[in-house]
């Protein structure tokens, strides 16, 4: 059979699967739906206009001026605490530089590191008015920063991994013990090889375009800009997705195990992996980093979260190319074994 022709039949078959186009498609649509839904409020805040109130030739005035999400209020002393009192402003600086707010909130919050920076820069000995306070000297590498951004990068590294379940089921349909297809197989003169490169080349089809349908969801969703190297994250989404391939191949390795309870299998995997990674938000992650840091360290979707999220919004390619090779590898490995276990293999009775 004409090799396109096979990749076209094992497409349409996954296709016409109903269970296997939602759990693809549809459950990380709903996933990030509901992320989207529930975080959509996570840093959202406009900083564009915090109202601020101050005495009087203030000392702190023309500095506050020069930052431009401040906007700058000349009362006196008893017209400040009565607009406080109003909540017409979210704060009120003294003479002596004491930040007076009417309650917590995201611009008091703000507004108080504003303050304490300026004081911090006073003891130091430079004068506020030489401070640039729109430059920023510190590079976070924090991910609690964006917590909704991590559990969407965390979905994108777990539907990468999701051709697991092609190469599982195509090892396992290839083996006389565990199917009648593997039987016939066995008995017959097609050429195994072709098919395996067929259900190889149908599977990274497949997830390649679970995980392009989720990104073009979140780009058009998702408030936050996800993807300011779109190139550089398709490549390791297809680096992901090889090594699926290759992950899938040994579970399907497993003897005298029925698909339907390998298939539970990887969906453990997969989710436990994804919750390690920050599928769930980063504070487990955070945890999991400080007391166990070699499972992060051997998680590849901890590895491909890490770097989506340094290629997009840091701008850090450090990692890229080390996560690719450590993909592959994974690859690798995972082929060669499953070469060394299937070679000449020899049953009693097919």
């Amino acid at each position: 059979m004409n090799f396109l022709r096979l990749t076209y039949y094992l497409l349409v078959i996954n296709f016409k699967d109903f269970g296997y186009i939602f759990w693809t498609i549809g459950y990380p649509l709903v996933l990030v739906t509901i992320f989207i839904a529930t975080t959509s409020n996570l840093g959202g805040e406009d900083m564009t206009n915090i109202e601020v109130a101050v005495t009087e030739d203030n000392e702190y005035t023309e500095v506050l001026k020069q930052i431009d999400f401040i906007t700058v209020n000349e009362m006196s002393d008893s017209t400040a605490r009565a607009e406080l009192d109003a909540e017409n402003v979210t704060g009120y600086i003294t003479e002596d530089g004491s930040l007076i707010v009417q309650g917590s909130s995201f611009h008091a919050s703000v507004l108080e590191s504003v303050m304490n920076q300026i004081h911090q820069t006073s003891i130091l000995g430079v004068s506020p008015e030489n401070f640039n306070f729109e430059a920023d000297f510190i590079q976070s590498n924090d991910m609690e920063t964006e917590p909704q951004v991590v559990m969407y990068y965390s979905t994108i590294a777990m539907v990468s991994l999701y051709t697991v379940f092609t190469s599982m089921e195509l090892i396992s349909s290839m083996r006389p013990n565990l199917s009648t297809m593997g039987a016939r197989f066995s008995a017959s003169p097609f050429s195994k090889t072709k098919y395996i490169l067929a259900s190889s080349v149908a599977g990274l089809f497949l997830g390649l375009m679970s995980n392009a349908i989720l990104i073009g969801y979140l780009m058009i969703f998702s408030e936050s800009v996800l993807f300011n190297n779109l190139l550089p994250t398709l490549g390791i989404v297809l680096a992901g997705n090889i090594a699926g391939l290759g992950l899938g191949f040994i579970i399907g390795l497993t003897p005298r195990v029925n698909i339907n309870v390998k298939s539970v299998v990887p969906v453990v995997f997969i989710v436990g992996l994804a919750f390690l990674a920050g599928l769930m938000g980063p504070g487990v992650r955070t945890v999991i980093n400080r007391e166990m840091p070699l499972i992060n360290e051997l998680n590849p979707l901890a590895h491909i979260t890490d770097t989506i999220y340094r290629v997009n919004l840091m701008d850090n390619f450090e990692s890229y190319w080390p996560t690719i090779l450590f993909l592959l590898g994974i690859t690798f490995v995972s082929f060669f074994i499953t070469l060394i276990a299937l070679r000449r293999k020899q049953y009693d009775h097919i």
